[in-house]
């Protein structure tokens, strides 16, 4: 019982003490939750940032230049906002093709094949210059389906000089190319819309289905091309019922162009089928092509692909 008071005596004294001395307030503590506690910290930022120059959101569509290039986003450059680019704009990487155009661009998917198109049919570098002009190099490394997909061409044709065409060389390496669905308003369509001054070897076409007058299965415009090894098969419609038109339009009329090993088995709108086989080398003797030399050393139409020839040369 003493211990009870003795203790219940301490109590008061300390309490007695307490509100005697000087005192400081304790503001009771506010929980936040992780939302409010984000927001306080963005305003806390707002707050203590410097106003910045304030910069006009670009909308397109943007002059593309060669010293802008790689900054204006595809969506934004005139052709990239056309609907002539198909599905193609959302699966452009634009740091694939910064790290390939003055190296080799080594196509193994979608992407990187609508990375190609996109950069052909856009890099504002003359095909027809004496001096710095443009040229490149493809290596098709894996078959490709393009089922679901509307394509584009690889090149635009139409275009004064050349403009916007497909100049270098593009070694299929024997891969085929499945599914190719084009169908817009343009004329002259094709896997290549325009290609010019190149060399395509070992390219494979297969199921394809491509539309517009004027149209070819490989090329809806060429000039001063070699074709070795490319075959195709699909359909082909609103175009000139001419056979080997379809394979290569003006084929008479183009002399600089070659097709050694090439055929193809179209079927139009109304069931007409066209088949197409060039076999003949029209190489005279002692002419020769660095990629026919490498993957038909003997010159009978035998392709053998194994060596990269972009290694090789």
């Amino acid at each position: 019982m003493k211990n009870i008071k003795m203790l219940s005596a301490l109590v008061m004294a300390a309490m007695l003490l307490g509100s005697c001395g000087n005192t400081k307030e304790t503001a009771p503590t506010t929980i936040l939750t992780p939302a409010e506690t984000e927001a306080s910290r963005e305003e806390i930022t707002e707050e203590s940032e410097e106003p910045s120059e304030t910069t006009e959101e670009l909308t397109g569509p943007v002059d593309l230049t060669l010293d802008n290039y790689f900054d204006i986003a595809p969506e934004l450059s005139e052709w990239g906002m056309s609907d002539e680019a198909a599905d193609i704009i959302p699966l452009v990487d634009m740091d694939y093709i910064e790290s390939s155009y003055s190296d080799v661009f080594y196509v193994e998917d979608i992407s990187d094949l609508a990375s190609l198109t996109y950069f052909v049919n856009t890099y504002p570098l003359s095909r027809t210059s004496d001096g710095d002009h443009f040229f490149i190099s493809v290596d098709l490394t894996s078959d490709i389906d393009l089922t679901g997909y509307f394509w584009a061409p690889i090149g635009i044709p139409g275009t004064s000089d050349h403009d916007q065409a497909f100049a270098g060389i593009f070694s299929g390496n024997g891969h085929t190319i499945t599914g190719l669905t084009i169908d817009n308003d343009r004329e002259d369509n094709g896997f290549f819309g325009d290609i010019y001054g190149a060399t395509v070897c070992g390219l494979y076409l297969e199921d394809i289905s491509i539309s517009g007058m004027g149209s070819g299965v490989f090329a809806g415009h060429i000039e001063d091309v070699r074709f070795f090894d490319c075959k195709a098969t699909g359909t082909l419609t609103d175009s000139i019922d001419s056979g080997s038109l379809w394979l290569f339009p003006m084929l008479d009329s183009e002399a600089d162009s070659r097709f050694i090993s090439c055929s193809l088995n179209i079927t139009n709108s109304e069931g007409y089928v066209t088949e197409e086989e060039f076999t003949d080398n029209p190489y005279g003797e002692g002419q020769s092509n660095a990629m026919l030399d490498l993957y038909d050393p003997d010159g009978d139409g035998i392709f053998e692909y194994g060596e990269d020839y972009f290694g090789t040369n």
